[in-house]
């Protein structure tokens, strides 16, 4: 190999040509050359990628400018530039991690496909912050996201409220007809509760048969509309076993956040739990 580093003095290489990720080189926003992975990436061929200029690239307005942008500063910055990039692919959307290096008038860009890495990280923070069962929040993060939010009620004197759902006859639920079934509740309740939710609020699983709501710019009297369309929403799933309907009692407590009488998350929660009834 030349001692010039050029990408488009080594293009034959098969470790230039030939390698899994996307390579271009970039001169005054046109493409002057791209290898086999490159055109894979923009499922356009090799031969019409190096007709084009990066504003002709078969991707969403965003990705351009992003490209663009970034391939920008490290000509201006004359240093080595790394961002993370998605792009519409022969693949589908992919996520990519993009080095742009200037090098002379041009600048190399190199494309690594992330998006596996990507999909593990996003699956274990998954798991440290939702319940496997139901997909929703689970206690500790409920108890995090809790603790911001009366906060910033405390600081900006907006109305949050909490909703606490219980399922009071799980245990004969799962005495009768078994757990699995019973876990075929949990998520049958779970998916009634998403149903209804306006996308500011969430909704966590606290234990075996209870569910929080919490409720952001809510007052009392605008939970207990949304306690109503819950009531309708799990009314209206039929939660079957051998064309059997399994009867569900649920109570229900609401409470709206009073930074004089809760001085924490657990004061408030506590007092939705200490409110719930049959409706």
């Amino acid at each position: 190999m030349s001692n010039d580093t050029s990408i488009t003095n080594t293009a034959s290489h098969p470790l230039v040509e030939y390698s899994p990720n996307a390579i271009l080189v970039i001169d005054d926003m046109r493409i002057t050359y791209a290898n086999e992975a490159a055109g894979h990436v923009f499922h356009t061929a090799v031969s019409d990628l190096t007709t084009l200029t990066l504003s002709d690239l078969n991707q969403s307005e965003e990705a351009v400018a992003s490209l663009i942008s970034h391939i920008q500063q490290a000509a201006a910055d004359k240093t080595t530039q790394q961002h993370r990039i998605a792009l519409m692919s022969g693949a589908g959307l992919r996520q990519y991690s993009a080095t742009y290096r200037p090098h002379q008038s041009q600048i190399h860009v190199f494309l690594q496909d992330i998006s596996a890495l990507i999909q593990s990280e996003t699956a274990l923070t998954t798991q440290t912050t939702h319940d496997p069962l139901t997909g929703l929040f689970n206690r500790s993060q409920l108890f995090l996201m809790g603790t911001q939010d009366i906060a910033r009620a405390k600081r900006y004197k907006h109305p949050t409220s909490l909703l606490v759902v219980t399922i009071s006859n799980m245990r004969h639920v799962n005495q009768s007809y078994g757990y699995a079934m019973g876990d075929h509740v949990l998520i049958n309740v779970s998916r009634a509760l998403r149903d209804v939710l306006r996308e500011s609020d969430y909704a966590a699983r606290l234990d075996n048969n209870s569910f929080v709501i919490c409720l952001l710019d809510a007052t009392l009297e605008q939970t207990n509309i949304v306690t109503t369309r819950i009531k309708t929403a799990i009314s209206g799933r039929d939660i079957l076993i051998a064309d059997t309907n399994i009867p569900l009692e649920m109570i229900y407590g609401s409470a709206e956040f009073d930074s004089t009488i809760d001085s924490q998350f657990d004061d408030f929660l506590l007092r939705a739990e200490k409110n719930c009834t049959e409706i």
